[in-house]
């Protein structure tokens, strides 16, 4: 039995402990955990540090514009000083909000313009009839997404991270949890205090696909799901350490296998041949 470690998950999750490994010892980050709150239509008010001074409002529009065909979520400064910016791109005059990957570096490197700094709004998803405009990084349906966002504290720079659960068709939003980095101008992690989690299981995962057989061991119960290239689901388990799947009657190609904790989960490829 072999390890899966030269897989860019693997590599991935060696570099998200190198980050983690010198990141953790030099701050005390500020971690929020809510009940998943979903907004449909309306608005929320993120504030990121716990000063009780909103820093973002996230807008969701269902069905909006003239002809009641736009649904979109929009990424707005809050109360706070001005200069609170996200992590995106500007296209064609309009700024994008980046959903960044667990693991990035959250600092005065990162490219904030996902905000615009004139209008005062950042494009999440932007849909009508149905069709995502091209750079809607948060269109959906996502599980997980991540905002990089900065705050200005005494006309210094703050960063964090939020978490963020997107309906198909960008039909609502659902928030989850945040972190914050207290030292001004000092970086931030992605998904920083989950990271740890992924990265103890999955560096003791081990993988085995022989003949007609699938097997995974996590050493610890997680949910795993299979998917083909399709995007279908072809198979699911309940928690458990071993997840041993029949590959008989499967078609030959790429496969997803999903492996779930609480507060996340991770996409591991397999060729079925």
């Amino acid at each position: 039995m072999d390890k899966n470690n030269n897989t860019p998950l693997a590599k991935y999750m060696a570099s998200a402990a190198a980050v983690l490994g010198t990141t953790a010892a030099q701050a005390q980050y500020v971690y929020t955990d809510i009940d998943d709150t979903t907004i449909v239509n309306g608005i929320y008010e993120l504030d990121l540090d716990g000063d009780t001074i909103v820093d973002f409002t996230i807008e969701h529009i269902l069905g909006g514009g003239q002809l009641g065909n736009v649904n979109a979520i929009l990424l707005h400064p809050g109360d706070s000083i001005e200069g609170n910016l996200a992590m995106g791109q500007v296209a064609n005059g309009f700024a994008y909000v980046e959903r960044v990957v667990p693991g990035t570096t959250i600092d005065a490197m990162a490219q904030f313009q996902g905000i615009n700094s004139s209008t005062e709004v950042g494009y999440m998803a932007f849909r009508v009839d149905g069709q995502a405009y091209p750079n809607s990084n948060w269109a959906g349906p996502l599980t997980d997404g991540y905002l990089g966002l900065r705050i200005m504290k005494d006309d210094t720079a703050c960063y964090g991270w939020a978490r963020i659960d997107v309906e198909d068709s960008a039909k609502s939003f659902t928030i989850k949890d945040w972190s914050f980095n207290p030292t001004k101008d000092s970086a931030h992690t992605a998904a920083f205090e989950l990271l740890d989690i992924m990265q103890t299981v999955l560096a003791n995962l081990e993988v085995r696909n022989s003949a007609g057989t699938l097997e995974l061991f996590t050493g610890q119960a997680l949910r795993s799901e299979v998917f083909n290239a399709a995007g279908q689901k072809v198979s699911e388990m309940d928690p458990r350490s071993t997840h041993r799947y029949s590959t008989a009657g499967w078609s030959t190609g790429m496969y997803v296998v999903r492996i779930s904790g609480d507060q996340w989960y991770h996409n591991l490829k397999v060729w079925i041949p």
